[in-house]
């Protein structure tokens, strides 16, 4: 995810891309779900984190959510977030921690 500087859509194409390839071959992937949820995570934008946490914790309980649907919902939940300006990446807050620095100095 950091490889892709937070963006949802790009991370999703090429586990799609991915996955198509693997499938290609005749071979599955067992542990797609914990992979997305780990690369989903590692965003910095709290409100993106606590979105993913709530689906790891759907997840956990047995629901049935799905490699597509998970992709879906975070690409949807990350475009929602860019569109309203609400996306904050650690750039952001890296330089918001300095200004608040520099005015407290």
């Amino acid at each position: 995810m950091i490889k892709f500087n937070s963006n949802v859509t790009q991370f999703n194409d090429i586990v799609k891309a991915q996955l198509d390839a693997l499938q290609a071959r005749g071979e599955t992937s067992n542990d797609i779900m914990v992979n997305l949820f780990k690369g989903y995570k590692a965003i910095t934008d709290s409100q993106f984190k606590k979105y993913i946490s709530l689906n790891i914790n759907e997840y956990d309980k047995g629901s049935n959510i799905t490699k597509e649907l998970l992709m879906n919902l975070a690409e949807n939940k990350y475009k929602t977030l860019l569109r309203a300006g609400q996306l904050r990446t650690s750039d952001e807050d890296q330089k918001e921690l300095l200004a608040l620095r520099a005015q407290i100095e």
